[in-house]
């Protein structure tokens, strides 16, 4: 490392929501148990981050997009009135993105029962104006969009530059940059290196796809964030912080000419894990070390980090305990707050009661039996399944969604044996598809995917998601 130049504090996807909208009743609990943020208690969970960091040593704070729920205007007033309070004690620089403009046009407030889609929204083109004091009336440039929603430069101290900037529309339909918004960005990355500036960014949404992603996404959503990423890298902007995904992870891509990009995409601050970066600015790269919000008081209440995992994981646990105890209501529930219908669930649940029932019981060593008794005693190491034979099913699936969701915190070695039994059941599908030569190409590819993200899930990847330092 060489000279530190400056500290800072990053967050991303707060997703404030005002209590106003109700946060009790039976139209509520269904939205927010399928939600692995909160949201009743978002002013819980941010003001509890902003004080930490207030005590750390960060000179200023970036907040990387996704403001409000879902553009209430009453969620932004009380979130800014919330960011001016701060901005006593440190500079605030902030992005907004598609939840802050409601994208898609279905705003929501509950009563009891009921949801109500009368709520007052900011539109995109108000958003700069907005939070002008938090960014855009400090800024050394600025461009904005089609939307007349606004990408900034500011100089937080002298040898920095940080590029805030919007992508939530390249004005093609897809999230990016026209041609003119990134020949601004190039102009400005220019003008930066003239002034000897170090330079790095945000911007909300990921670049990088885990393989899991891939295999939702598609081929071309991939496409369309490489060719982002190299064209970052090949105008030597080295560091690029995001939101969105609500995933903790740093990637590392390398372009064809050799330059580097890194992306640390940081999960949100209103769900587990509840991440902080504190950022330590070098003239030659970022080193990152993440914490996280271990508690929190809501309304007079106290609560843990843990209890945002629960939440986190609560829409599959609590479908799977539902029937387990069968309390038929509360599984009607939870998947009526998925999207289906009171009639549809009902059907469902004659056929799963059973299912859920036996998978809340089964153990790695009866899943191990029957997928070896499948496949002739080549899925499952035995050797491994014996070794953790007493582990529920169910606590590896819901470990799994957790280490997505923090970056791997907690971690197996390649060769363990949880790392085997994991990768190699992961593995399986795609294995009985090319057994039976199935031809179907999207088949193969998504589940080629789904092998592939096991390593990723068990060890983090090849860099610590959570510290690293991201050379320039």
């Amino acid at each position: 490392m060489d000279k530190l130049i400056t500290k800072f504090a990053l967050i991303a996807d707060p997703h404030y929501y005002s209590e106003k909208l109700g946060n009790t009743g039976k139209a509520y609990e269904r939205r927010a148990g399928s939600d692995q943020k909160m949201l009743a208690q978002s002013r819980g969970t941010i003001l509890a981050a902003l004080e930490l960091i207030k005590n750390s040593d960060a000179k200023f704070l970036l907040i990387a997009g996704d403001l409000s729920n879902d553009g209430e205007r009453v969620s932004h007033e009380e979130m800014r009135e919330i960011l001016y309070e701060f901005k006593k004690i440190m500079p605030v620089y902030v992005i907004t993105a598609t939840h802050d403009w409601c994208c898609d046009g279905n705003p929501r407030r509950y009563e009891g029962d009921k949801i109500y889609h009368d709520v007052e929204t900011i539109p995109p083109e108000e958003l700069a104006e907005f939070y002008k004091d938090f960014g855009v009336s400090d800024a050394v440039s600025t461009f904005y969009t089609h939307q007349n929603k606004v990408s900034y430069v500011v100089r937080p101290c002298d040898g920095v530059s940080i590029f805030c900037l919007d992508d939530d529309q390249d004005g093609y339909g897809s999230s990016g940059y026209s041609d003119e918004h990134f020949n601004w960005i190039a102009e400005q990355v220019n003008e930066a290196k003239k002034r000897g500036d170090v330079v790095f960014g945000m911007q909300h949404h990921h670049l990088f796809l885990t393989e899991l992603q891939r295999a939702i996404n598609g081929k071309g959503s991939v496409d369309h964030r490489i060719n982002q990423c190299t064209k970052f890298a090949n105008i030597d902007f080295p560091v690029m912080f995001t939101g969105h995904s609500h995933m903790q992870s740093i990637r590392k891509f390398v372009a064809e000419s050799g330059k580097h990009f890194y992306e640390i995409n940081a999960g949100s601050i209103s769900g587990y894990p509840a991440p902080i970066l504190y950022c330590d600015v070098y003239n030659d790269g970022i080193d990152i070390k993440t914490e996280h919000t271990e508690k929190f008081t809501h309304n007079g209440k106290e609560y843990t980090n843990d209890f945002l995992k629960n939440h986190a994981t609560a829409l599959f646990s609590d479908i799977i305990k539902s029937a387990a105890i069968n309390e038929k209501d509360k599984f009607l529930a939870v998947i009526e707050a998925i999207g289906l219908g009171a009639e549809k669930a009902s059907k469902i649940w004659i056929v799963a009661k059973p299912v859920l029932k036996w998978l809340d019981k089964l153990t790695v060593k009866k899943a191990a039996r029957i997928m070896n008794f499948i496949t002739f005693g080549k899925a499952i190491d035995k050797k491994a399944a014996k070794e953790i034979a007493d582990v529920k099913v169910t606590d590896m699936v819901f470990g799994a969604f957790c280490s997505i969701l923090d970056g791997s915190l907690i971690k197996h070695e390649e060769g363990s044996a949880y790392y085997t039994v994991f990768t190699q059941a992961l593995a399986l599908p795609l294995k009985i598809v090319k057994k039976l030569r199935i031809k179907n190409g999207g088949l193969i590819r998504t589940l080629t995917h789904i092998k592939d993200a096991a390593h990723e899930i068990m060890t983090g990847g090849p860099l610590d998601n959570n510290n690293w330092f991201c050379e320039f």
